[in-house]
C-alpha cells in the first residue's frame, strides 16, 4: 500500500487530478447504480401503484355516492318486475284466475254454464292457457263482462265469442254465449333458455 501512495506521489499533477476524478467518477457510478436507481424504480412503481389505488378510490367513492339512487333504481325495477308477474306470471294459478271470472260474471248479472280450462301450449318465453266459457244474459251483461275481464291484472285475451239462441225472459232479451278465454303465463322453454 506504501509503494501504491509513492507511485501515485510520484505522478504529474494533471494525471493525480485525472485519477481522482476517474475515482470519483467510478464512486459515483456505483453508488448511482447501486443505490440510488433502484430506490428510484421503487419510487415511480409505488407512485403508479398509488395512483392506481386513488382512480380505484374514486370509482368506488362514486359509487358509493350514487349507492341511494342505485337502490331507488332497484326498488323501482322490482316492482315494475311484480307487476309484470302480475300480468304474466309464473305459475298457472287458474284456481284464482277462475275464481275472479265467477266473481266478475256474477257482478255482470250473468248465469254461468261452464268454465274449462284447456290445455296449455308452450311459445318462446311463454304458455299459453285456453279456457271454454258459456254464460247466459243479456247483450250489455255480456258487454260488462267482457270490460271487467280486460280490466282484470293479469292478461286475458278473449277471441271465437259466439252469442246465440235469444229468448224473451220477463223482458229482457237473454243469449247464451260462448268465448274462448286464454291467459298466459311465464315460461323458461329449453328455446327461450339459450
Amino acid at each position: 500500500m506504501e509503494q501504491l501512495i509513492e507511485r501515485i506521489n510520484k505522478l504529474a499533477l494533471p494525471v493525480k487530478i485525472g485519477l481522482v476524478a476517474g475515482l470519483i467518477i467510478v464512486i459515483t457510478a456505483g453508488c448511482f447504480f447501486g443505490l440510488i436507481q433502484p430506490i428510484a424504480d421503487q419510487i415511480t412503481m409505488l407512485q403508479s401503484q398509488q395512483q392506481a389505488a386513488d382512480r380505484t378510490l374514486a370509482e368506488k367513492q362514486a359509487f358509493a355516492d350514487n349507492l341511494m339512487e342505485r337502490r331507488k333504481e332497484m326498488d323501482a325495477l322490482d316492482q315494475r318486475l311484480q307487476e309484470a308477474l302480475t300480468q304474466l306470471p309464473e305459475r298457472k294459478d287458474l284456481e284464482e284466475l277462475i275464481a275472479q271470472l265467477n266473481d266478475v260474471g256474477k257482478k255482470s248479472g250473468l248465469e254461468i254454464a261452464k268454465v274449462v280450462p284447456g290445455n296449455e301450449s308452450n311459445k318462446s318465453f311463454y304458455a299459453e292457457i285456453p279456457i271454454n266459457i258459456a254464460v247466459q244474459g243479456n247483450y250489455h251483461e255480456i258487454a260488462s263482462f267482457l270490460q271487467e275481464i280486460a280490466g282484470l291484472r293479469r292478461i286475458v285475451n278473449v277471441s271465437d265469442l259466439k252469442l246465440s239462441t235469444p229468448k224473451l225472459n220477463n223482458d229482457k232479451v237473454v243469449l247464451n254465449s260462448e268465448f274462448l278465454a286464454t291467459t298466459f303465463r311465464f315460461s323458461e322453454t329449453k328455446g327461450a333458455k339459450k
